[in-house]
């Protein structure tokens, strides 16, 4: 008896340490992947099914029988949090599950820039968070929803400053929005409110200006505040600003190289030739440093600019029509000298 007991208790011994053996060796066992990083995404509404699905079809798991077994045991079945993960190279089996587990999802730098319309945003923003195009658009002309912001569907972009942003994958478009009003929020200073009140100009016709101003100049940031004082003395007075760009924007076609006497006639409330004042939105998603210019615009007695068409990307400034006509006369010569059309 004592004999028998003796040879059971050793089978008992080399099967436990058989099995520990086998489950060391799963649990180091490393994940398969090319390159030293992969991307995963849980996405909303997601369940443990869709992950392991993801796994099996990127081939990061050899052994997924025994990768569940451990997924069981350790629960993650009931841990699954949406966002993005980034798996690095040399993980363990082990490590993969208390990566998922933990929840560190990663923090993506969302940025656009050069943007002019509500769709560009929604499409350059959807390419970097959950939030789809549709669901950023249905928010931007939904009156209603912006109207929580002070805002409508018409001048919704003036809250977008370009820039980086820190946020998760997982953002949907409420949380973008709600994001991108809290740093608008912070963006405007006491100090810059008074600038603004002191143009007589609400925070959104700041911005709608300044958006102008950018697209008038890209180049030369020092001509800013200058064109920026001259767009200001003609609302003043109540002459339109006659902005080319806002033409560009009405028309559509934003690689338009001249601007010709039919496309003033379009009808649109954002061409300021046919319109006085302010166009409803921006025209540009707008830098913070134009902003600022539009701010501390130049105190002088311009009313008219045009392009020099000298490859200096600088304006011409006049006080006097008959000034500007001589300008304008040198820069039709010059662009009809370089054939451009």
């Amino acid at each position: 008896m004592g004999k028998l007991f003796k040879i059971l208790l050793l089978l008992v011994v080399i099967v436990a340490g058989a099995v520990l053996f086998l489950w060391f060796g799963v649990v180091n066992q490393k994940i398969k992947m090319e390159g030293d990083e992969v991307k995963i995404y849980i996405r909303k509404g997601d369940q443990y099914e869709q992950l392991v699905k993801q796994l099996e079809d990127k081939k990061m798991i050899t052994d997924m029988f025994w990768f569940q077994k451990m997924a069981d045991i350790k629960k993650l079945p009931s841990h699954i949090h949406e966002g993005r993960y980034t798996i690095k190279a040399g993980m363990t089996y082990n490590e993969l599950i208390n990566y998922f587990r933990s929840a560190q999802i990663d923090v993506v730098n969302v940025d656009f820039h050069s943007i002019r319309t509500k769709e560009q945003l929604a499409e350059r923003v959807s390419a970097q968070i959950e939030a789809s195009k549709d669901s950023i658009l249905d928010l931007l002309n939904d009156n209603k929803y912006m109207g929580k912001y002070g805002l409508n569907s018409e001048n919704a972009l003036v809250l977008f400053l370009p820039n980086k942003y820190e946020m998760y994958w997982n953002t949907d478009a409420d949380q973008f929005i709600a994001k991108m009003a809290k740093e608008f929020k912070k963006f405007w200073t006491e100090e810059r409110k008074a600038k603004a009140k002191k143009l007589n100009l609400s925070q959104s016709e700041v911005v709608i200006l300044a958006s102008i101003v950018q697209a008038e100049q890209s180049k030369v940031t020092a001509e800013w505040p200058v064109i920026a004082g001259l767009y200001l003395n003609r609302l003043k007075v109540g002459m339109p600003l006659q902005s080319d760009p806002t033409v560009v924007y009405a028309h559509g076609d934003f690689g338009m190289n001249r601007v010709y006497r039919v496309h003033l006639e379009i009808d649109s409330p954002y061409n300021t030739y046919r319109r006085t004042g302010l166009p409803p939105g921006p025209i540009y998603l707008t830098s913070q440093g134009v902003i600022d210019a539009v701010l501390n615009a130049a105190d002088h007695d311009y009313f008219y600019m045009c392009a020099s068409g000298d490859g200096s990307y600088r304006h011409n400034f006049a006080c006097s029509y008959s000034d500007h006509l001589k300008n304008a006369r040198m820069y039709t010569q010059k662009l009809n000298q370089q054939g451009i059309k």
